[in-house]
């Protein structure tokens, strides 16, 4: 990766700085936003960029550029970098602050990151989680505050697992880097208040629409142990089935039949977006925008 971009200028990414009074760096205050590029493609970037806005207006954060103009930026980002697979994070902080406490003019950093997708044998046999008493503050905001995720990534590791799944002690939420779901007599379950508004979620319930119905709300611990299918979803993982809950199986412990559904769908929807955008960026280039 070459290039990055801070508050509004390209600059070589081994160049790419923050002064130290950042209170991104000093207290965590700071909102992000990261999305997959699939054949040069920024995937469902308008949906997160709306998501970026509402996670800096939850810490009060303004974002000191229109959706537009950041558009621009990502697109720029992912020519001069000849970014075909990878990704993008964008870093909203709350600026740099004299007495590394009180915000100031937000620093905008936007950057390509390499990404490595999971195996494909955790979508083929299932992927496992773990779970961990822990409420996240803000939950609605995409904040950089993953200290419990970062923390517990070595005994996620360490036990086979592919995520951590947070929970009060009676009400499952949410995954440290995805959205939850689960599956129960043929009805997708899967909470909206609470957690993150997970983007691959809203998709994914798009194409869910037409195979089985739907309820919003939140999940009770039991419910995740007695659910016949688990789904996690994220700009990563994109659609992955679970079959494992620490030492428990998840239905069958085999990958459940809307698993396979929805993961088709899923993956069709994902293409017709890829080929539309391309379609699009094409259209604009004959025209010489």
């Amino acid at each position: 990766m070459k290039y990055a971009h801070i508050n509004g200028t390209i600059v070589e990414h081994t160049q790419a700085t923050l002064h130290i009074s950042d209170l991104g760096l000093r207290r965590g205050y700071a909102v992000f936003e990261f999305f997959r590029i699939l054949r040069g493609v920024p995937v469902f970037l308008e949906d997160h960029l709306e998501r970026f806005e509402n996670s800096a207006r939850l810490l009060e954060l303004e974002v000191p550029y229109s959706r537009d103009t950041l558009e621009g930026y990502i697109l720029e980002l992912i020519r001069m970098n000849h970014l075909e697979q990878g990704g993008i994070q964008m870093l909203l902080t709350g600026g740099y602050s004299e007495d590394a406490f009180t915000p100031s003019r937000p620093n905008l950093v936007i950057a390509p990151i390499a990404v490595n997708p999971p195996p494909p044998h955790l979508y083929e046999q299932g992927g496992k989680v773990i779970l961990h008493q822990n409420l996240r503050e803000l939950p609605e905001a995409k904040t950089t505050d993953y200290l419990v995720a970062v923390r517990l990534a070595r005994r996620v590791r360490a036990e086979g697992a592919t995520e951590v799944i947070y929970h009060d002690g009676q009400w499952v939420s949410e995954g440290g880097r995805s959205s939850l779901s689960v599956i129960k007599n043929g009805v997708l379950i899967t909470a909206r208040e609470g957690v993150l508004p997970g983007i691959t979620r809203r998709h994914l319930l798009q194409v869910a629409k037409p195979l089985l119905p739907i309820e919003e709300r939140t999940i009770a611990l039991e419910e995740l142990f007695t659910a016949d299918e688990v789904l996690l979803t994220g700009a990563t993982r994109q659609v992955m089935p679970i079959t494992r809950i620490e030492d428990r199986p998840v239905g069958s412990g085999q990958v459940g039949p809307y698993a396979r559904a929805l993961m088709a769908a899923f993956q069709k929807h994902l293409e017709a977006y890829l080929n539309q955008r391309a379609i699009q960026r094409e259209t604009s280039g004959s025209k010489g925008i």
